[in-house]
């Protein structure tokens, strides 16, 4: 040790009390947003019976779950057998557990959301003032709510488990990877989202930090889990991920870029996208040096 060295007294530790009522600060303010969160999300005005004839699909998915139909054999369509949480429409026998999953999935991100504030945002008045700007904001279940989850676990094992003195990664990342298994079963595209997420994430686990792939472990016993406890063989579901491909393959295909009204859209789109990744680029970059390409490569999946 040098004599510099010798002279740099060590920081007081935090008294035990101002610790204390930190903790019970952050977990009241923690409440209280994730409370207005489920308030602003669910739908307290559902679309009712009759609906349009574009919604029948939407319907359909419930009636599905209620019947017990078999994804990928008794129906074949890229949502799978938890397809009817992506939406508001209203079916009386299975409202009341569309609601309760959509407020725990709701709860649960905003948790990883708060999480996250803490580690990349150092003043607890902006957190709560960019968590408040987010519930503004909050749209109701759509393919941007699912897809959030792969995107904060980019953000989760890439940006903040870095910094980390041990490999195991964080509980926000067991989280978040948790609920992308589980949303792998509302819509076939969500699987491939994460599925790619997955896959940089797993070479980090073996080839960077020579440790096991514990977070593709856990996708996979998560998936399975969800998928017999929701009554599905566990045979099917080859069946079911065969029909999906071949289902998204054609609508894709089917698409058409003659129809008026999309360029405003797509165009905004691929504007916030570049930004998006040009911004993570640099962040992650700053962050975590040259392992910043597996973060980008694994964000930028999301967005094909």
């Amino acid at each position: 040790m040098t004599e510099e060295q010798s002279n740099i007294a060590p920081a007081p530790p935090q008294p035990l009390a101002k610790k204390n009522g930190e903790i019970l600060l952050w977990a009241v303010a923690g409440t209280v947003i994730i409370f207005l969160t489920i308030i602003r999300t669910l739908p307290w005005f559902p679309r009712v019976i009759p609906v349009s004839a574009d919604d029948s699909w939407d319907l359909a998915l419930n009636f599905f779950l209620q019947k017990g139909y078999l994804a990928g054999k008794d129906y074949i369509f890229t949502f799978g057998p938890l397809g009817f949480l992506y939406n508001k429409t209203y079916f009386p026998a299975t409202f009341n557990l569309k609601l309760i999953f959509q407020a725990l999935l709701t709860a649960l991100t905003v948790l990883v959301l708060l999480l996250q504030a803490k580690k990349l945002i150092k003043r607890p008045a902006l957190i709560l003032l960019w968590l408040f700007s987010l519930i503004t904001l909050y749209s109701f279940f759509s393919d941007v709510f699912f897809l959030a989850f792969p995107v904060l676990a980019v953000n989760q094992y890439f940006l903040i488990d870095q910094g980390k003195a041990s490999s195991r990664p964080s509980f926000a990342t067991f989280l978040l990877v948790a609920l992308m298994a589980f949303s792998t079963l509302v819509k076939f595209t969500f699987f491939v989202a994460n599925a790619w997420v997955l896959i940089f994430i797993t070479i980090d686990q073996i080839f960077v930090k020579k440790t096991l792939p514990s977070l593709l472990i856990l996708f996979g016993v998560v998936s399975l889990a969800v998928w017999l406890l929701s009554g599905q063989p566990l045979l099917d579901l080859p069946a079911y991920i065969a029909s999906s491909l071949a289902v998204a393959s054609g609508h894709s295909e089917a698409m058409s870029l003659s129809e008026s009204g999309w360029q405003l859209p797509i165009g905004a789109t691929i504007f916030a996208t570049t930004i998006l990744l040009l911004t993570l680029s640099i962040l992650s970059y700053k962050r975590i040096g040259k392992a910043a390409l597996g973060a980008v490569l694994a964000e930028s999946g999301l967005f094909f």
